[in-house]
């Protein structure tokens, strides 16, 4: 299983940054959204060698919000899914590829269109898997 989920100096610096734009309080409520985002991308995110000196870690049990069987099935279900090796050690580097990518993806968004994206994203996804609920007026 996963223990730990190392982030570069570079992503570190992102969430930092997102953080304070967003209000949101915790790294791994945003790692998250980075995570869902990316997989929501048909692309296969590039491989890319880490620098983790500087970077931050955190917990997987933390980053899952206690949903850890979760979020390894829906990266398994990718890696099958872009017909790729399911090995623990590739479910490790998807994890990394994908936080990564979608932390780029939202550090990338300007001030004002960083919350708005937010939530058109959620909103898209949801609509993308039939899961979005309308209510009548």
């Amino acid at each position: 299983m996963i223990d730990r989920l190392r982030l570069s100096n570079v992503a570190k610096n992102q969430l930092s940054s997102i953080k304070r734009r967003t209000g949101i309080e915790h790294y791994n409520a945003i790692c998250r959204h980075a995570l869902c985002l990316s997989l929501a991308n048909p692309s296969v995110p590039p491989v890319e060698n880490f620098n983790f000196n500087g970077g931050v870690e955190i917990d997987w049990k933390t980053f899952s919000g206690g949903n850890e069987v979760l979020y390894y099935n829906i990266i398994i279900v990718r890696l099958l899914m872009d017909c790729e090796d399911t090995s623990i050690d590739n479910v490790r580097q998807a994890l990394l590829r994908h936080v990564h990518r979608g932390l780029s993806y939202l550090a990338s968004k300007v001030e004002g269109d960083l919350s708005m994206a937010l939530s058109e994203d959620i909103i898209g996804m949801l609509k993308n898997n039939n899961l979005l609920i309308e209510f009548p007026n």
